[in-house]
């Protein structure tokens, strides 16, 4: 059955998720140095980032002597941040080219809806794709990939079946493991080879069909 659809994850499929990290670093440390006097905060909560990905605005707060309240305040300007995000060329003009052939092009994502449509209103992708679902959204995070509601759902707004859709992704914790449950292609596609998930087990075992360098080699894929 022909793919007349093709559907996306956002983070590090679309963009690099770490220029959405430094970005919300970026504004913690303006806050930090406005509001709390600390100098060189970015490079700091970096520091924190590498060594670990867990708390990092805890152990930054604890560091300098801060309280809790203090590290939910900043937990809090990072997740509601606008950030500083652009496609590369080379994404905007796949999903223009995709677009003008014929596709239909949707994004299935998980995470809070705030940051999720900050990224979204960021990156210009509400112009560039036909439908857009956060995960958080249908119900909360027992909704997150590979559950196959939004799959679904997608399938509904765009009128076609599980068997039309191509779903491009790239963490194999959550990506691929959808065709458990749906008869949907599945590609695997980074924008960045050291991706926040690169080096993550599949989950079920679950490979994705095809596996490409990025997503400007999907026109090649889909021909």
């Amino acid at each position: 059955m022909p793919i007349k659809a093709v559907v996306f994850d956002l983070d590090d499929t679309l963009y690099p998720e770490k220029d959405y990290v430094m970005s919300g670093f970026s504004a913690v440390a303006e806050y930090a140095q406005a509001a709390l006097k600390i100098e060189r905060a970015k490079s700091e909560l970096v520091k924190l980032f590498e060594n670990s990905r867990a708390g990092v605005f805890d152990r930054f707060a604890k560091a300098h002597g801060f309280d809790e309240e203090t590290a939910k305040r900043l937990t809090e300007l990072y997740r509601e941040h606008m950030p500083k995000l652009r496609l590369s060329d080379e994404v905007k003009q796949t999903l223009v080219k995709l677009r003008d052939v014929g596709y239909k092009l949707g994004i299935i994502t998980d995470g809070r809806p705030q940051g999720q449509r900050n990224k979204i209103t960021a990156l210009g992708l509400t112009e560039l794709t036909d439908e857009i679902i956060i995960t958080d959204e249908l119900g909360g995070a027992e909704f997150r990939k590979p559950h196959p509601k939004a799959f679904e759902l997608m399938c509904e707004r765009l009128n076609i079946t599980p068997e039309q859709m191509l779903y491009v992704g790239d963490n194999p914790q959550k990506d691929f493991a959808i065709k458990q449950r749906l008869p949907v292609l599945t590609a695997r596609a980074e924008v960045d080879n050291n991706g926040l998930y690169a080096d993550s087990e599949y989950l079920y075992g679950i490979r994705p069909d095809y596996e490409i360098r990025s997503v400007g080699e999907l026109d090649k894929l889909l021909k």
